[in-house]
């Protein structure tokens, strides 16, 4: 089965034992994924020109990433396309974000990371302790 990617028109021969971001990657077609097909980023959303009934429809786990993407435009997650004949892509908006749009990593940076003051087993009180008597 023959995949074409536009706007570049590379073709390439597919294999439906990979995933689509699979075969991309493998034929130096850039397609960013940070989770690497873990279904958690979205990243690698491309959109099916031709030969849509050439792959499975979307899970429903792919469909409630990309929400109403997938009904506005056809858009799908490359990591969770298998292609099983002919098929045309467009990877525009692959090409048209910049290095600067790409989602940061959650977390503390690590110069703003502190020591913690915590004691283990202590017990700090404000008040006094009532007499025993």
């Amino acid at each position: 089965m023959k995949i074409k990617v536009l706007p570049q028109g590379i073709e390439f021969l597919g294999n439906s034992n990979q995933s689509l971001l699979e075969q991309c990657l493998e034929n130096k077609i850039m397609i960013r994924s940070i989770c690497r097909g873990g279904l958690s980023c979205a990243e690698c959303r491309i959109r099916i020109v031709e030969g849509d009934a050439n792959v499975l429809p979307p899970s429903r786990a792919e469909v409630g990433l990309l929400g109403s993407n997938y009904y506005l435009d056809g858009r799908r997650l490359a990591c969770q396309v298998r292609v099983f004949g002919p098929i045309t892509i467009d990877v525009t908006e692959q090409l048209s974000r910049s290095d600067e749009s790409l989602k940061k990593v959650r977390g503390i940076p690590q110069d703003k990371l502190k020591s913690s003051q915590a004691v283990i087993k202590t017990m700090v009180l404000d008040e006094p302790l009532p007499d025993e008597s």
